[in-house]
């Protein structure tokens, strides 16, 4: 095995210089550098990284938790955090639990066990509490969409509550005046969080809060439902019945919801999955969207904009909420004890499913992207 004193002899350098322009730590000149770089390449030396995380305490890799890759909010996050973290001389180590509790526990061990610099934690399942036990084995971590004491992690969140909000705004300016709201998952802090912001604006606006315009997620669920883990221990993920069941994910919640109100004109959902569920609903009942039923979705997935008519949602900045994280899980690691919570706002992005009011009317036909304030 090659070794670094071998390389500086090569380029004719001492060993300190050689290791600083290895590491890219401390100056060297670009004629130094060059030299030890083409020893470097004719010796084929490949750094000890076993050693240099011995001498260092550290690994230069940080890893990442999702809770279920498949679904299209997650993989711009990543590409956010692993652009970031590489750009920083951080290898990311992806870590998907299929929604399974058990999995996240057994993650979260096995990157201690990697001696991990970091972890990032997108979209906690675990309840709070054992959540919090079992990332003290962690020095660093941050954790995305799930706060957590800022004397302990780190946090990056959208504003979730003023999102939805403004949706709402949105609809009731339009003319709506029956709103229904389709939830996600319960255990899940972005579900709750939108559930609140959706009960919050009916108030604020005065309306009557209504609990039987509230679908709950397990309205749309059919009886024989598995989990991400269970079609996976199945083997039979990727099949026509796991898209199927994907697809139509919404649309059952939101048949007994307009059946039994008909006079919901405004409906606004989870996110953008449902929301597609609750045009098929639409499709099925006669019913036409926008001049029947408003529909509003949230994430703004790729699948927003190609389904007819155009999904109105709301725009999560998933790249930037990536990268802030390993932004700060890197600083944090660091030693940057004031790097605590960084808040990201919505982006109502308005299209044809629930139209502009009639004074915006005029507007071009392309997406109208509205910041939340």
């Amino acid at each position: 095995m090659v070794t670094l004193k071998e390389v500086a002899q090569e380029a004719g350098v001492s060993a300190q210089t050689a290791s600083r322009a290895v590491s890219g730590k401390g100056y060297v000149a670009a004629e130094t550098r060059a030299r030890v770089n083409a020893a470097v390449r004719r010796l084929g030396y490949a750094p000890n990284r076993v050693a240099s995380s011995m001498a260092t305490g550290r690994t230069l890799s940080i890893g990442m938790v999702v809770p279920d890759i498949s679904y299209s909010f997650f993989p711009e996050i990543v590409l956010g955090a692993e652009t970031e973290a590489r750009r920083a001389g951080y290898n990311l180590i992806l870590c998907n639990t299929a929604e399974s509790d058990e999995q996240e526990r057994r993650v979260i061990e096995f990157l201690h066990e990697a001696r991990v610099d970091g972890i990032i934690m997108g979209g906690a399942r675990l309840p709070d509490s054992e959540l919090l036990m079992a990332l003290t084995v962690h020095r660093h971590f941050v954790s995305i969409n799930h706060p957590v004491p800022p004397e302990l992690g780190g946090s990056i969140r959208s504003d979730h509550v003023r999102g939805i909000a403004q949706a709402v705004d949105h609809l009731l300016q339009s003319g709506r005046r029956t709103l229904a709201y389709m939830s996600g998952p319960e255990h899940i802090y972005a579900a709750q969080e939108r559930l609140r912001g959706f009960m919050q604006a009916i108030r604020n606006a005065g309306l009557p809060l209504d609990p039987t315009l509230i679908v709950p997620y397990a309205a749309n669920l059919a009886a024989g439902h598995r989990s991400l883990r269970e079609w996976l221990g199945a083997g039979e993920v990727g099949t026509d019945g796991w898209h199927e069941e994907r697809a139509t994910l919404g649309q059952r919640g939101a048949l007994r919801l307009l059946r039994e109100h008909p006079s919901v004109d405004g409906v606004i959902c989870y996110d953008d999955l449902i929301a597609v569920g609750a045009l098929q609903a639409c499709a099925q009942l006669g019913l036409r969207v926008p001049d029947d039923v408003a529909i509003s979705g949230c994430n703004d997935l790729p699948i927003a904009s190609q389904v007819t008519p155009r999904l109105t949602t709301q725009r999560i900045p998933r790249y930037q909420m990536g990268a802030t994280a390993a932004r700060m899980l890197i600083e944090r690691i660091g030693g940057c004890a004031a790097c605590g919570e960084v808040v990201l706002q919505h982006q109502l992005i308005v299209r044809e499913s629930a139209p502009a009011p009639a004074r915006m009317e005029r507007e071009p036909l392309h997406d109208v992207m509205l910041a939340v304030a």
